[in-house]
Parts: structure tokens; sequence; C-alpha cells
């Protein structure tokens, strides 16, 4: 059981490559730090891994099968500002129950509380939304999570807390785990294994 990344490629116009020739691979219950300088393409790769953008080549295969077209997405993506990904017009209660109903501990396991789930995206703060975009990738359905540079923008107290929550939840559902950041030191802390980005390709690196 894992997510295989075979010969990946991708560009937005052709022949200038974001990145190409990426492989490696996710087992169920490992998490992989994926490091790089901005601009390097690491927004571009893991909205392929999670089947928003389609490759140029290669393969992205989750548990031996292709992403399957109009099914709920086994690879669930955690952006970095989690207030442009909902939708403004919906209560937080509506936010969440678009992908499934959590049951009350785990809203528990992340201080959400009641009164939040009445209220629109732009009456709760950076941190309390991005609380709700954990538990909306925290699918019962969910094989593989991406955390895209999840918590740059949180105060070091919320991160530490909304981390420790986070990778405990990971670990009891056995969930493969991709960390993307530009912070080497945040990747090495809680990730098995580490891979740099630079133009264009991705490198192994020892810990």
């Amino acid at each position: 059981m894992s997510l295989q990344v075979k010969n990946l490629g991708f560009y937005y116009e052709k022949d200038k490559w974001i990145f190409k020739d990426i492989n490696f691979e996710l087992s169920r219950g490992e998490i992989l730090g994926i490091f790089g300088d901005s601009g390097c393409g690491k927004t571009s790769l893991v909205k392929v891994l999670s089947d928003f953008l389609s490759p140029t080549c290669g393969d992205v295969l989750i548990d031996g099968s292709l992403h399957q077209k109009n099914t709920f997405r086994s690879v669930q993506l955690i952006y970095q500002h989690p207030e442009k990904i909902m939708n403004p017009l919906w209560r937080m209660k509506t936010v969440l129950e678009e992908s499934y109903i959590p049951d009350q501990d785990l809203l528990n396991v992340f201080g959400i509380k009641q009164e939040w789930l009445e209220r629109y995206p732009i009456e709760l703060s950076g941190g309390e939304l991005q609380r709700f975009s954990i538990i909306r990738a925290l699918n019962p359905k969910t094989k593989y999570v991406i955390a895209d540079e999840m918590t740059t923008m949180l105060d070091g107290i919320t991160q530490a807390v909304i981390w420790k929550n986070f990778l405990a939840e990971v670990k009891k559902r056995n969930l493969g785990l991709i960390v993307i950041s530009h912070e080497k030191s945040i990747i090495e802390k809680i990730c098995d294994t580490c891979l740099y980005m630079d133009t264009h390709t991705i490198a192994t690196i020892k810990k």
C-alpha cells in the first residue's frame, strides 16, 4: 500500500518544465518531507499528486491504481491559505460537511468550538480556518495527506499545537503524509525521509 510517483513531469507552457523525472514512493504510515526554495515547483507538484492538475508525463499511483475521476480524492491536500479554498458564502458547518460529518471527538481534538460552526470563513482567524481544513482532509476515505506549508502563516505556539494533534491523528489512522516546507528544520524534525526539490528535479538527502 503506497503512493508511487513514476517519472512525473509537468509544465504550463510547452517544454518549459516546472519539474520532470520525479520519482519517489510513500508508504502508508510514513512521513515524507519535501523542502526547497520558493518558486522551485513544490506547489505545482502537490497539485499534480492530489489530482488538481494532470501531469504532462509520468504517473501517480495510489495503491497501484491511477487517480479515478469523479470519485473521492484519497490523496487530500491541505493548503497554506485555507481562506482561499473555502466558499465565503457557506457557514463553517457546511464547509465541513461538504467532505463528511466529523464526530465531536475530532472537533474537540482540534479545538473547534460549537459557535464557530455557525460562522462564515471571514469571521474566523487563519489558525481557526486551518483547523477546519485539517479536519476536512481527515475524511475516513483519506489514505494520504499532503500538508503544503500548512502552518507557515501561524504563530509558533499555534503551530506546535496543530502539528502535535495532526501527527497524532495521522499515526492513529496509519496515513501516508507528505510535508511541504521551505524550512528544512521542520522537515528534519518530523519526517522519516527528506527530499530536496531544486529547479525541475528532486533528490533524497540524509537527515
